[in-house]
């Protein structure tokens, strides 16, 4: 299969009408999302869901989101408790279109595939502007999961998915670097209180302002979300988690990603910040290309210094701990 890119600054209209034909033919399309870059397929065709996992190489027990382009879909996908609908719905009023994941009990129509069978159905409706147009043009709801081997680190760029799946999807929609630059945060709502699955974007301060906020996100039992299997997010380079401000040891064949100005040039091959100013939202937003250009540098191994855990900071250091467990 050759993979065609479109530059969507060049050829907006184009790379829409381009983008749905295929989605109508049950074929996958690697779309941008203010987040990262997902791979698109009708959420409601089990054809299309089956393709996205084999394009991946993702474990069906590993549930997709579902992406809307409006909320008014929520009546077509799933069934509302009156319990939690006041929670959820100021949800949606502050953060959607958004960066923000909801769980909610599924009607029986949606696939089994899209919810690795469990009973609930995660969704959001994203705000990139590609990604919404390709939605409403295309009419349905698409599951989209990062578009990129399953695993592996996230693609932020066109160029980074065309790494990923070059020869195994027929579209990318290449619109340049994504502004968030880490995953949806991932919630349920249980009674009067949001439990946090997965970090993200939206904050635990900021969900904090609507209802009590627990964190449920790492390393659960069982897999109800993506982004919660034990290996994550992962470069093929080991990663380790720098917690000393003054390391021993010999560094000189490995990369260091560090928090703030650079420094230690002399201690390691290569050296990069993933915020010389220590800006939280710049460092999620260069963290997963960061972590890509280490794993094609001439180094044996990346070590990374822990950022705040404050903000999106929780986020990052979540993303972190997935990339540097041991892998299978």
């Amino acid at each position: 299969m050759k993979t065609e890119i479109i530059l969507t600054i060049q050829k907006r209209d184009r790379a829409i009408a381009e983008a749905v034909t295929l989605l109508r033919k049950q074929e996958l399309v690697a779309l941008p999302t203010e987040t990262v870059y997902g791979l698109a397929g009708d959420a409601l065709e089990p054809e299309a869901v089956v393709k996205i996992f084999e394009a991946k190489g993702r474990p069906f027990f590993n549930p997709l989101i579902i992406h809307v382009p409006n909320r008014d879909w929520l009546a077509e996908l799933v069934i509302w408790n009156s319990r939690t609908r006041p929670i959820v719905e100021e949800l949606l009023n502050r953060f959607w279109p958004g960066p923000l994941t909801i769980l909610f009990p599924r009607m029986a129509h949606v696939p089994d595939l899209v919810t690795a069978g469990l009973d609930e159905v995660a969704i959001r409706q994203p705000r990139h502007l590609i990604f919404l147009e390709v939605l409403q043009a295309f009419g349905k709801p698409l599951a989209a999961p990062s578009a990129n081997r399953f695993g592996r680190v996230s693609p932020t760029s066109g160029y980074h998915v065309q790494a990923e799946l070059d020869g195994r999807i027929p579209l990318i929609l290449d619109a340049g670097l994504t502004s968030v630059g880490v995953e949806s945060t991932v919630v349920r709502v249980m009674d009067d209180r949001i439990q946090i699955l997965r970090p993200g974007p939206i904050t635990v301060e900021e969900l904090g302002e609507v209802a009590l906020t627990s964190d449920g996100s790492d390393f659960p039992a069982r897999i109800v979300v993506p982004g919660q299997t034990a290996s994550h997010y992962a470069p093929k380079k080991q990663i380790q988690l720098l917690d000393s401000q003054d390391p021993e040891g010999d560094y000189r064949s490995s990369g260091l990603i560090c928090w703030g100005p650079v420094r230690k040039e002399g201690l390691f091959r290569i050296v990069q910040s993933l915020s010389e100013t220590r800006d939280l939202p710049e460092a999620a937003q260069r963290l997963f290309a960061l972590l890509r250009e280490m794993d094609e540098a001439a180094i044996d191994k990346i070590y990374v210094e822990p950022v705040p855990e404050q903000g999106i900071g929780r986020a990052i250091m979540n993303r972190l701990r997935h990339a540097a467990r041991p892998r299978d």
